[in-house]
């Protein structure tokens, strides 16, 4: 029978109905828009942060609105759904707002008239929402899961855009951000395609965060179009919303699409690689080869771990008998030769270099200290694609054959074969990375983001388990997990929103933690310049400043540093990318600063030392390297308004590479 005859028919004043019943919450949003408008601008007018300001004067507009309207029943449901939206709507209120007063200077009046009204146009679409009733909802099940997906999507692309260019940048992009400044075909730890691409952007929009970050975006949309395509390929078009929803909402996705980190591109890569093996191996498409040799090389070109695709596909050649025949034709020897050609520029770079980069990621690493870290390795698998997704992914493998097999394809047909095989080379190219990584952690340390790229082999059934018509109800355990996931979605949008918002405007009475890394760097960078520009306005030399630990503190100084100069005049004669080094010139490790700034050529320099402990500024790798020495300050850092931490400085003169203990030291007259 059809859904809609099940339906109560309606009687002829229906128009008349419908509109009366939206009538209160229109008056309801009214009124709760200039509560809003009209708290948020006298809050702020009186001092009052614009954290504090915009979280108050929303939070007590809506519970007015909420109360207001007394076609509500004050169900505990309706009330935790009421909670849900309000927070969703509060954490990406934010983001526009920082972004219209602290990115585009727009002034705070417009921008909070621009803020309220968006804020009540969602808040009002989310009562209309929570006002469905159960019949009707249930009436239009398929149609409401499908404008849940389209929703939560925009909601999610939102929320990364208006918060790309407000958190100052972790000290992994800005160590990137580094590479960028010195754009070379090849690098000590990772392959050139980060820099690449933050070059590309911060050319265009300039040394900022957004366009630091803006490539991860890029690289996330690229990464969707190819499991939307793969998903496609594997189910149907109707799946294609599902797997799009969980590219844009599992953490590790999330991460991958707003960070700017290698992972970025190697995802993109990633996926793209996953659909052109799907069409070379299960539709037997000669061309797709080639499509498979671009991608192995690009994503070879942004991290190594890309080269684990090719055995897996290997393996899954080996074991289909539909598939052998690839070994003897030469297909898949061109697409090794395309990828190898792509991948040239670290060939050469290392052939250059001693092969440094291929040694610090294998021998290197199979050398350092042997260490146990499986159960750190599934905790972080847990972690970056929720529990909901873990449980998922025994859900695929145990019970196969209710997840992969519709109606259309019983057991024993040709389309049953293909669905088999389907399944097998996505398992085989999404297990085989990540058993290698599993055998790693029993004896060595692991890091929580290797395995990101490995799930997306599996996301085609992920989203199959995720679609309300699918026949996963044969199974309680599956139905669960599908019942699990809007609200391990929704979960996840809360944190990430929450997350971003404290990073960017904080949160009333809740402190930052001490010292953490590039949390208030935005005034370090400029009280540090101000004072390298007055040494040098007084010594007539070229200050060198460097960080006294690996990467982090030059990478951080080095980008706020340069985006503290506002004339293009100054930039043009100063570029502290090249003037910003780390502690290798005092005997400790500093990655690619040990190429940009080799020891022998720092010689006679003078030096800010720049340092979260004093007693790095005091060693006697310092002491025995300079002829002066200088005393020893601190400079508090500040982010919205708060203490997060104290860093110390010290100006020596006359560096020299080598240790020597005849040197003399004594303190530079104030």
């Amino acid at each position: 029978m059809d859904r809609l005859s099940m339906l109560p028919k309606e009687s002829d004043n229906s128009s008349t109905s419908r509109l009366g019943n939206k009538a209160p919450f229109i008056l309801a949003g009214l009124v709760g828009f200039f509560v809003d408008l009209g708290t948020i601008n006298l809050l702020y007018s009186h001092d009052f942060s614009l954290s504090f300001a915009h979280i108050i004067s929303f939070i007590i507009a809506s519970l007015l609105s909420y109360l207001f309207n007394l076609t509500w029943e004050l169900k505990s449901e309706q009330f935790a759904k009421f909670i849900i939206i309000t927070l969703l709507i509060l954490f990406l209120r934010g983001g526009i707002l920082a972004t219209l007063i602290q990115l585009l200077n727009v002034s705070p009046r417009s921008a909070f008239l621009v803020c309220t009204t968006i804020s009540w146009i969602l808040n009002y679409a989310g009562n209309i929402f929570r006002a469905f009733s159960r019949k009707l909802r249930d009436a239009y099940l398929d149609k409401k899961w499908n404008y849940f997906f389209i929703l939560i999507i925009i909601y999610s692309v939102l929320l990364r855009v208006f918060y790309l260019g407000l958190p100052e940048l972790f000290f992994e992009e800005a160590y990137y951000w580094n590479y960028a400044k010195h754009l070379d075909i090849g690098y000590l730890d990772h392959p050139p395609m980060v820099a690449w691409i933050i070059g590309l952007f911060i050319n265009l929009m300039g040394d900022n965060e957004f366009a630091v970050r803006f490539g991860a975006f890029v690289c996330w949309l690229v990464t969707a179009y190819f499991s939307s395509r793969l998903t496609c390929e594997v189910h149907d078009r109707s799946n294609a919303s599902q797997a799009f929803l969980l590219i844009a909402t599992l953490p590790v996705y999330f991460a991958t699409g707003w960070a700017m980190t290698p992972d970025a591109p190697l995802v993109a890569c990633w996926a793209a690689a996953l659909y052109y093996f799907y069409r070379a191996l299960i539709h037997q498409q000669r061309i797709a080869w080639t499509g498979v040799g671009i991608a192995m090389g690009l994503g070879m070109l942004s991290k190594y771990t890309m080269a684990l695709l090719g055995p897996a596909a290997l393996l899954f050649i080996l074991a289909d008998r539909h598939s052998r025949k690839w070994i003897f034709k030469p297909d898949p020897y061109l697409a090794v030769l395309i990828a190898i050609i792509v991948f040239s520029p670290v060939i050469i770079w290392n052939a250059g270099h001693e092969w440094a980069s291929f040694l610090y990621q294998s021998h290197n690493r199979i050398a350092e200290q042997i260490e146990f870290s499986l159960p750190y390795f599934i905790f972080s698998i847990i972690l970056i694609i929720t529990p909901t997704g873990f449980l998922s992914i025994i859900g695929i493998v145990l019970y196969r054959r209710i997840v992969i097999f519709r109606n259309d394809t019983a057991p024993g047909n040709t389309i049953s074969s293909i669905v088999n095989r389907s399944y097998f080379l996505l398992l085989t190219l999404t297990l085989f990375p990540v058993a290698i990584f599993l055998v790693l952690s029993l004896f060595r340390e692991t890091k929580f983001h290797w395995t990101a790229p490995c799930w997306l082999g599996i996301i085609p059934y992920m989203a199959l388990i995720a679609t309300h018509n699918s026949q996963t109800s044969a199974k309680k355990f599956l139905e669960w997990i599908r019942h699990a996931w809007p609200t391990t979605i929704l979960i996840c949008l809360i944190f990430y929103g929450a997350a971003l918002h404290y990073l960017s405007l904080g949160f009333p009475g809740i402190p930052y933690p001490n010292n953490l890394y590039l949390l208030g760097w935005q005034g370090l960078g400029r009280e540090i310049e101000t004072l390298v520009e007055q040494v040098e306005r007084e010594t007539g030399d070229k200050i060198l400043v460097v960080g006294m630990d690996r990467n982090r503190i030059a990478s951080g100084l080095a980008f706020y540093r340069t985006k503290s100069i506002k004339s293009l005049n100054d930039l043009a004669n100063q570029e502290p990318a090249f003037d910003t080094s780390s502690w290798h010139l005092f005997g400790g490790k500093g990655l690619m600063y040990e190429y940009w700034f080799p020891i022998e050529e720092q010689n006679n320099r003078n030096i800010l030392l720049v340092s979260k402990n004093v007693a790095n500024l005091n060693s006697d790798e310092v002491i025995s390297r300079v002829q002066q020495a200088g005393d020893i300050k601190d400079i508090t850092l500040w982010k919205n308004s708060r203490s997060v931490g104290l860093y110390y400085y010290r100006l020596v003169k006359g560096y020299q590479g080598k240790s020597s203990k005849e040197n003399t030291t004594f303190v530079i007259p104030q």
